[in-house]
């Protein structure tokens, strides 16, 4: 079967059909042979004007319609030529390679409705052919019709398990439309098949992490291992899996023997410093840490890891050596600016901090996180506030679900003693980070200014739980 394609098709030769039971006419005959003969010529126009002549003589002929059909269609007048292959179809509808080429032709011609129509047509009288199944899947994903592509691809798998290229499209699809659960049934239909296969693993893996279900995809990964022991990406992959999960020891071990076997390659590093700084392990990470910056010293993912745990423990002064680091190395390195910046700022060099802040946004008008961060820092000072607003609300049409800006609206409009619609931001802001404790806390003052104490003690002793040094939650709950 001939595929479309870009260019017009070439039509294959052919000669005259018979009929044993109908009486041709010899003009007929003598006109349709001489057209033929110029289309063995590939002198297309004056085979078309033979056929034409042949048809006076005998216009009940699918025969001589379905020629000229080709004589025209590689003359590259399409309309002419699908204006012919009707006139054949009409006279014999059974004439199957006349409505593959007609269905080809409408599918040239970009009319994709047309086209769908003939290749159902061909499939219900040749349903063992899969090419033209593969045909009409072509026709439904340029006609939008997606899921009745995937069905097809999967039929085609299911009449064939050599055509692994028609599950593996479906399952493509499927993932683009983020129909997780339909794409995992697909690979795990193929790795049921193709166990040897690492691609099915890989893909498969991915959807689990994108699904958050992280013991599957470390699984998968294990068996990957089987299957390569010897590829080192596969291994390192392995290796941050572990490291996000809970198995911290084991985690760790397995890291630490990768970085051993493998001292050169960076994953295994910031796998491990993933791990040690999800578990503040400051002390062997700054270990860690030394190693890497002296071993991949153009690297500044490893500076800028130990100044954002420094900066959690308050260690403000060090973690601004680490980012000034980083920025040497890479000097538009955004989220080092945006640490630094933060950084500045607990440091209270607001000089500094609001200068580098606007840097970041004249460079980048759309970086929200800058944005944001820059607005929240104005309001906690009170300086600026319509500015401040400005720039969160610039954020919040860039991620408007983002708990982080929502909490800064909501204060701006404390601040602007608008407390109702303070109160609908901070409780959304709740509802997509619960565990906050400077959202509880702000919601608690909030609830304050609208004269309810009661459910603002109630935010205030939430945040103490998770905040338990907080000497302003500690005053505020013994108020």
């Amino acid at each position: 079967m001939a595929n479309g394609c870009a260019n017009h098709p070439r039509v294959s030769d052919s000669t005259a059909k018979t009929d044993s039971s109908k009486v041709y006419d010899s003009k007929a005959i003598e006109f349709f042979m001489s057209g033929e003969n110029y289309t063995m010529q590939s002198d297309f126009a004056m085979a078309i004007l033979e056929y034409q002549d042949a048809l006076s003589f005998d216009s009940s002929s699918a025969t001589i319609y379905g020629a000229m059909a080709k004589a025209y269609i590689n003359l590259g007048k399409l309309e002419r030529g699908i204006d012919a292959l009707h006139k054949a179809l009409n006279l014999d509808p059974t004439d199957n390679d006349l409505r593959e080429i007609l269905a080809q032709v409408y599918f040239l011609a970009g009319n994709n409705k047309n086209a769908e129509i003939e290749y159902l047509k061909l499939i219900e009288a040749k349903p063992e052919d899969l090419e033209l199944q593969y045909q009409l899947a072509a026709i439904y994903l340029k006609n939008k019709k997606l899921d009745q592509a995937v069905e097809v691809y999967e039929s085609i798998y299911q009449s064939d398990k050599t055509h692994v290229k028609a599950l593996e499209k479906a399952a493509e699809i499927s993932l683009v439309r983020q129909q997780l659960e339909k794409a995992a049934q697909y690979y795990d239909t193929l790795i049921q098949d193709y166990p040897d296969n690492i691609d099915y693993h890989k893909y498969r893996a991915d959807i689990a992490l994108v699904r958050n279900d992280l013991p599957a995809a470390i699984s998968l990964y294990n068996t990957l291992l089987k299957l390569a022991p010897d590829d080192v990406e596969i291994a390192e992959r392995y290796g941050d899996l572990l490291a996000r999960s809970d198995d911290v020891e084991t985690a760790r071990n397995y890291l630490e023997k990768l970085i051993n076997d493998n001292p050169d390659r960076q994953a295994a590093y910031i796998s491990l410093t993933l791990l040690l700084g999800r578990n503040n392990e400051l002390d062997s990470l700054i270990i860690l840490t030394d190693q890497a910056m002296t071993r991949f010293p153009d690297q500044p993912y490893f500076p800028i890891m130990l100044a954002n745990l420094l900066s959690n423990q308050n260690k403000f002064d060090a973690a601004a050596q680490y980012l000034l680091q980083a920025l040497s190395i890479d000097p538009e390195n955004n989220q080092a600016k945006i640490l630094l910046a933060n950084t500045l700022e607990a440091l209270q060099k607001y000089t500094l901090s609001d200068s580098l802040y606007t840097q970041i946004i004249n460079a980048n008008p759309e970086n929200e996180i800058a944005l944001n961060n820059y607005a929240y820092s104005l309001a906690l000072r009170g300086e600026r506030l319509d500015e401040a607003m400005t720039m969160v609300d610039k954020a919040l049409e860039i991620d408007p679900e983002n708990a982080s800006y929502l909490d800064t609206k909501g204060w701006l409009l404390y601040l602007n003693n608008n407390y109702k619609e303070a109160k609908i931001f901070i409780e959304k802001a709740l509802t997509k980070n619960a565990t906050n404790s400077e959202v509880l806390e702000h919601l608690g003052d909030v609830l304050m200014k609208l004269d309810k104490p009661k459910e603002a003690q109630n935010y205030y002793r939430q945040a103490l739980e998770i905040d338990s040094d907080n000497e302003r939650l500690q005053n505020k709950l013994s108020d």
